[in-house]
C-alpha cells in the first residue's frame, strides 16, 4: 500500500502509539500518503460518553499535532488531517464547522451509531434487529448525501447484527453502494475487520460492490503503528478484491 486514510491516535482511548510513531512507520514501509482520521468528538448529550473517542477539548491539540507533523515530514510523506465521524442529524452542522475551523483535508464516514452514542445503538451489536436495515440504510444515505465525506469506512459493519443475510440485506446494500458511487464516495475494504476476524468485510456485500463497479479503497484502520506494516492483512485484502475483480484505488484526490 502507498496510502492509508484511516489512522487513529491515542486520543480515542483504544489506540496506542504517538502520532509521530505512525508517521515514521508509514515512511519506513513506503507509504506516500497518511491521513489521520481519529474518531471525532461530538457535543455530547447528557447520557452519552466519550469513552471511545477524543474529548472536544483535545480537538485543537490533535489538529496542531498533525499539522506540525505535516510540515516536519513534508519532504518524505503527504500527511493529511481529518476525522472519522458518524451521521448525527442534530450535530452534523457542528461537524462541518469543525472541518472548516481546523482546515481539515477530509472526513471519513464511520456509521457506528444510530442517532446517539450507546452500546444498544452501535450497529455492530444493534439492539433493534428488526429495524437495523431500515435504520442503517437511512443513516447511510443521509450521511453520504451531506457531501462531507470522502470515504465510507467499513460500510458492511452492520452484518454483525444480522440474523441472516437475505434479499432485504442485499437490496439495502445495493442502495447504499450505488448512493456512494453517485456521490463520489469511496467504499472502504476495512483491514481492522480482516485482522480481528470480526465478520466484516462481508464477501456477499463486496460481490455487490463488484457488480456495481463502485469505487473502492483499502483502509488499514490503524490503532497501532504496527498495523501499517501488517503485510498479511494487506495481501489478504488485495487477494480477495482481485478475486472479485474489484479495482482498487490507491490514492484519492486532495
Amino acid at each position: 500500500m502507498i496510502a492509508n486514510y484511516h489512522t487513529h491516535t491515542m486520543r480515542c482511548k483504544h489506540a496506542i502509539g504517538s502520532d509521530e510513531e505512525y508517521v515514521l512507520e508509514a515512511i519506513k514501509h513506503g507509504y506516500k500518503v497518511l491521513a489521520f482520521t481519529d474518531h471525532s468528538p461530538w457535543p455530547l448529550h447528557p447520557f452519552e460518553s466519550a469513552s471511545i473517542r477524543m474529548d472536544i477539548s483535545e480537538l485543537a491539540e490533535y489538529a496542531d499535532s498533525i499539522q506540525l507533523l505535516k510540515m516536519k515530514y513534508q519532504d518524505k510523506i503527504d500527511i493529511r488531517l481529518g476525522l472519522e465521524a458518524e451521521y448525527f442529524e442534530d450535530r452534523i452542522n457542528w461537524l462541518s464547522d469543525m472541518k472548516e475551523l481546523f482546515n481539515m483535508d477530509l472526513l471519513i464516514f464511520g456509521n457506528h451509531f444510530h442517532r446517539t452514542i450507546s452500546f444498544g445503538t452501535y450497529y455492530a451489536f444493534y439492539n433493534n434487529r428488526d429495524q437495523i436495515l431500515n435504520h442503517y440504510r437511512n443513516d447511510s444515505l443521509a450521511g453520504l448525501k451531506t457531501g462531507l465525506f470522502s470515504i465510507f469506512a467499513h460500510p458492511d459493519i452492520f452484518v454483525r447484527s444480522l440474523r441472516t443475510w437475505d434479499k432485504k440485506a442485499e437490496n439495502m446494500s445495493r442502495e447504499i453502494i450505488n448512493c456512494a458511487k453517485e456521490q463520489g464516495v469511496f467504499l472502504e475494504f476495512n483491514l481492522g475487520g480482516v485482522r480481528s476476524h470480526a465478520g466484516y468485510p462481508h464477501i456477499p456485500f463486496w460481490e455487490i460492490v463488484a457488480q456495481e463497479k463502485a469505487p473502492t479503497i483499502i483502509g488499514v484502520d490503524a490503532h497501532s503503528p504496527s498495523d501499517l506494516s501488517d503485510t498479511r492483512s494487506i495481501e489478504d485484502a488485495k487477494r480477495i478484491l482481485k478475486g472479485l475483480n474489484i479495482q482498487i484505488t490507491e490514492v484519492i484526490p486532495d
